[in-house]
């Protein structure tokens, strides 16, 4: 869950909370993620304007005038609130009151943002490209270690689209393309999906996640997020993924409950449960 998310807290376990994510997902985290708040809190929260953070990481810093000293670290997709600004910085909170000051070309006030965001596949390819080489991390979404449907949650977060966390879950959502998983008929921005194919005995099974970017291209997660290919003679040939290919669908311009869209509500209503 990135800085921001709202989760509703289900169980308490020594240091860690269980807890659920907009979109349904439960999971445990460790409670130093994590900003407990009353309903009043978290009411004076929601009011407060936002700013999203557009840059793969960086870091908000304690004082204007130093960027040696800082106050914590932000990733793509973090939502902080803005309690003031100058010509270069945005002053911020944390959500658990935390101020500092955050470089004004690092991020956009939300509803602006959403305002002048137009989902399409180049902005899927652009802000895929610009996490190249962050490391595989099991459960992560973010720039510091994502996994693979990390990485394609991400990418489409930052295309408006709150989409299922987990791959098995993402081959569910949106419009089924390729069904005769040849590679035709894709689109820049469909998801692949890979696994073991179904047999007489066994099930399909669904364990990776990656996004077409066109010319036998695409990109993925995978020890760290790279560029792969389905083409033989292309230096990024992968073999073992094109094997276990078990389709695609799209989720651009699709209406499914599955895929919550941004547009039309500010973050808070589109990210809380």
């Amino acid at each position: 869950a990135l800085l921001g998310t709202t989760l509703k807290l289900l169980q308490l376990d020594g240091d860690f909370y269980r807890v659920q994510t907009p979109d349904g997902y439960i999971a445990w985290v460790d409670h130093g993620g994590v900003q407990l708040m009353n309903a009043e809190t978290y009411l004076r929260w929601l009011k407060l304007p936002k700013l999203i953070f557009t840059k793969p990481s960086g870091f908000v810093y304690a004082e204007a005038d130093n960027t040696l000293n800082k106050a914590g670290d932000v990733v793509l997709g973090s939502l902080l609130a803005k309690t003031g600004e100058t010509n270069d910085l945005f002053e911020v909170t944390y959500p658990d009151g935390r101020r500092g000051y955050l470089k004004r070309t690092e991020c956009a006030p939300f509803n602006d943002w959403l305002l002048d965001l137009h989902p399409s596949g180049e902005l899927v390819e652009l802000y895929a490209r610009e996490l190249l080489g962050a490391p595989y991390l099991w459960g992560g979404t973010s720039a510091k270690g994502m996994d693979c449907s990390g990485f394609t949650k991400t990418v489409y977060l930052m295309n408006g689209y709150v989409i299922p966390r987990d791959a098995s879950q993402q081959i569910h959502a949106g419009a089924k393309v390729d069904p005769d998983n040849t590679f035709n008929g894709l689109l820049k921005g469909d998801l692949l999906f890979f696994g073991t194919k179904a047999t007489d005995s066994s099930r399909q099974r669904v364990t990776h996640v990656g996004i077409w970017l066109g010319n036998g291209q695409f990109i993925h997660s995978s020890g760290r997020v790279r560029l792969s290919s389905i083409d033989p003679s292309s230096p990024e040939y992968d073999p073992v993924n094109k094997e276990r290919y078990l389709g695609s669908r799209r989720y651009l311009g699709q209406e499914d409950p599955r895929i919550m869209k941004l547009a039309g509500n500010n973050y808070e209503n589109a990210l809380q449960d």
